[in-house]
């Protein structure tokens, strides 16, 4: 292939002592990612309290993070401690990729079905029952593991992400670099579907149902003093807003870390790719930290979740079935708080 190619910014170079420091940050971030996670799984998987519709999402939201852990940052890391070049060959390169872009769909789609299933639960309670059963909890989840497919590994190994840039992909990458470069379409699309889209549904699910909760609070408050079963229906709602809000902070958390790398992904196809690679490097890793905060989150703003935490890393040594002992030794709700 007989291409010109200007020149890059070319390869970063770390010094011996900021190499080890960074290597430190970043295999620490991919340990406490690998065990919060764990945390969450093992947690609704012990305490038959937790095992309810959204904390099956939550699960499979932490399974999805515990694979970033696993086949997402170590890739990053290399990159990083091998001043961005890639000795890995092309397919593994390829296939890094579509694991990077498959589960950062993951989550976000996990997210929208968090936020569907509190909408039900506080917006229209009395349908929640009726549309939020075992097969359809189960399609949403098979539904959040295969459609991000289709904007990662289809089209990633099929190369139709640099259709009609295929001369600057070989320019950036054939000094045995893994860039992932994309041309305007996908850029737009996949970005839309794996952010935009799903962030803005988000927003407006979340502004309706505070805007639902607050009006049904009060009305509940109302009729407290009249009506002697408006306490208990008082405290079921309370306990549906917070688990509302608690996905409403995940929710915000996820826009914020992510934010950064799809306003690069969308504005570097039009500007000829001359977004240095530092900046895309930070902003790549704060949406993997994404991944770590996510189960530090349950803890402070779910009391479930923070008491589940506790338990077992204070009886590390009970037997399986003491578990759900410990558990109904506290005062918290049997469903997500």
């Amino acid at each position: 292939m007989n291409i010109t190619c200007p020149e890059g910014p070319g390869p970063i170079q770390h010094s011996d002592a900021g190499r080890v420091i960074l290597g430190i940050f970043l295999v620490l971030v991919i340990l406490l990612t690998l065990a919060g996670n764990f945390m969450v799984i093992a947690s609704v998987y012990l305490f038959r309290q937790l095992q309810s519709v959204t904390n099956a999402f939550i699960v499979s939201l932490a399974a999805a993070d515990a694979l970033v852990a696993v086949l997402v940052m170590p890739f990053s890391l290399y990159q990083n401690m091998s001043t961005f070049t890639w000795h890995l060959g092309e397919t593994m390169c390829l296939v890094a990729t579509s694991f990077d872009v498959m589960f950062t769909t993951t989550s976000i789609l996990h997210l929208m079905c968090m936020a569907v299933d509190r909408y039900l639960a506080i917006c229209h309670p009395f349908l929640y029952n009726d549309r939020m059963t075992k097969p359809t909890v189960i399609g949403l989840l098979i539904m959040c593991w295969i459609l991000p497919l289709f904007i990662s590994f289809f089209p990633i190994l099929n190369r139709w992400n640099i259709l009609g840039i295929e001369e600057v992909d070989y320019c950036v990458n054939q000094a045995g670099s893994c860039v992932f470069l994309v041309n305007r379409a996908y850029a737009i699309i996949c970005s839309a579907i794996a952010f935009y889209i799903p962030t803005v549904f988000m927003l407006v699910c979340n502004i309706k149902i505070y805007q639902t909760a607050r009006k049904q609070v009060m009305q509940i408050r109302s009729l407290e003093i009249k009506t002697p079963g408006a306490m208990r229906a008082s405290k079921n709602m309370r306990q549906e807003t917070k688990a509302a809000k608690t996905i409403g902070i995940i929710v915000g958390v996820y826009s914020l870390c992510w934010f950064p790398f799809f306003i690069f992904n969308v504005v570097d196809p039009f500007i000829d790719y001359t977004i240095h690679p530092i900046p895309w490097s930070v902003a790549i890793w704060l949406g993997y930290i994404n991944s770590t905060i996510n189960p530090f989150l349950y803890y402070f703003f779910n009391r479930s979740f923070r008491t589940a935490f506790t338990k077992i890393l204070m009886c590390s040594s009970c037997r399986m079935g003491d578990f759900d002992d410990n558990f109904n030794n506290t005062t918290m709700s049997a469903v997500s708080e």
